[in-house]
């Protein structure tokens, strides 16, 4: 009887150790996430981060795909150098969803897709030199730190001041600033300092890392634990930083044209759109200014939903 119970023990065991969800082997089977798969998983889990790359990908889509929705709908979308001086000043209807300007007779919705192609653009281009720009001085002055650091921050801390709503149209009358390229280029020079600071605050405390202090130990050159061993840690804040600054040159960009020193006709971005209707708004034209306007504000709040959604998912304080 005791040999049998024996048996019938061991025979229960085994099958509790092969079968899924029981046994001691269930207890320690626990799939373990990359950081990569970790971060997405919490974006997705975001609810207006998930929103925002929706919304975000219908208006790059939208205005990117312009000429195609040309082609495919010519009597709904307009080209730019189309339009017909007799349709001047018609309110959104079925043939213009929002409407046309007072000028030409430009079809408004056909201007608001051509011209956020120059927005975004515009936009994401700086963001890239900006992000360049302050991961090479925030990197260089956080990891080697003492009378560079000093100086480099001071140049920093200079440059911060400096208004971007007056420098901006000086500049763009100075080099003559008329199409999204230099546009960027000006952006981008006045956009870097606060990534600066941000990559220069991570690598102060990673550098005190025991894995920094190994790698230096192994002989590890600088600029391979700068690039391979910090920077990854420190990409969190950086991504976040880059998505806010998007959002807040597109505005930028919309002021400046706005105000007569950005993009001008004969080319189009949402901020020369607005220019043309500043003086026809007190003639009743509401939707010349209204909808681009909108598109302005929905591209801004798609980006920061995106930005808040990243900022969630990097945090290292949430365990879900």
């Amino acid at each position: 009887m005791l040999e049998r119970a024996i048996e019938e023990q061991v025979r229960l065991d085994q099958q509790g150790a092969s079968s899924p969800g029981t046994g001691a082997d269930y207890d320690v089977a626990i799939k373990q996430y990359s950081l990569r798969e970790i971060v997405y998983r919490r974006f997705i889990r975001h609810p207006l981060a998930r929103w925002g790359v929706l919304g975000l990908v219908l208006i790059v889509v939208g205005c990117y795909g312009a000429p195609l929705w040309h082609a495919l709908f010519p009597n709904l979308i307009q080209a730019p150098s189309d339009f017909d001086p007799s349709q001047a000043g018609q309110g959104p209807s079925l043939r213009h969803f929002f409407g046309t300007d007072s000028l030409n007779g430009h079809d408004i919705f056909s201007l608001v897709l051509y011209g956020g192609q120059l927005s975004l653009i515009i936009g994401v281009g700086s963001m890239i030199l900006a992000t360049a720009l302050g991961v090479a001085v925030g990197a260089f002055a956080g990891y080697f730190g003492g009378f560079s650091d000093a100086v480099m921050m001071r140049v920093t801390d200079v440059l911060l001041t400096l208004p971007a709503l007056l420098i901006v149209p000086l500049a763009t009358r100075i080099f003559a600033a008329d199409n999204p390229f230099y546009i960027a280029l000006i952006f981008g020079f006045l956009s870097w300092q606060s990534i600066a600071r941000i990559v220069r605050s991570q690598f102060l405390s990673l550098r005190e890392m025991q894995f920094t202090e190994a790698a230096r130990a192994l002989g590890v050159p600088p600029a391979r634990i700068i690039f391979r061993h910090l920077l990854p840690n420190a990409i969190g804040p950086i991504v976040v930083a880059f998505t806010l600054g998007i959002a807040g040159n597109i505005v930028l960009e919309a002021f400046i044209s706005f105000l007569g020193f950005g993009i001008q006709p004969p080319e189009y971005s949402w901020g020369s759109i607005l220019s043309g209707a500043e003086e026809y708004l007190i003639v009743g034209n509401w939707w010349w200014i209204t909808f681009p306007g909108l598109m302005v504000t929905a591209t801004v709040l798609c980006v920061n939903f995106i930005g808040d959604g990243l900022r969630d998912a990097f945090d290292p304080k949430i365990v879900n």
